[in-house]
């Protein structure tokens, strides 16, 4: 879980960033690859487009049921 953990930070930080600046190219595709990793991981590894939307609906329920943990992971982005 720890290295999923790391892989959201980096997502949070680019939706931080995203908020204030339009994207290039380059960082749309690291930060789109962050997304996939993180639905991929909620989806149990699968892929394909069910798979890819049981891993987002996952995710936010994730997010949801865990609150204090994503507030911690969306602080430690903005450093």
């Amino acid at each position: 879980m720890a290295e999923i953990l790391r892989i959201m930070v980096l997502y949070y930080a680019c939706e931080v960033s995203a908020e204030t600046q339009f994207p290039s190219p380059q960082e749309w595709a690291r930060c789109m690859g962050y997304y996939h990793a993180i639905k991929r991981h909620f989806a149990d590894g699968e892929v394909g487009p069910d798979a890819n939307a049981r891993g987002y609906l996952a995710f936010r329920e994730w997010e949801a049921a865990h609150p204090d943990t994503v507030a911690e992971l969306r602080a430690r982005s903005s450093h």
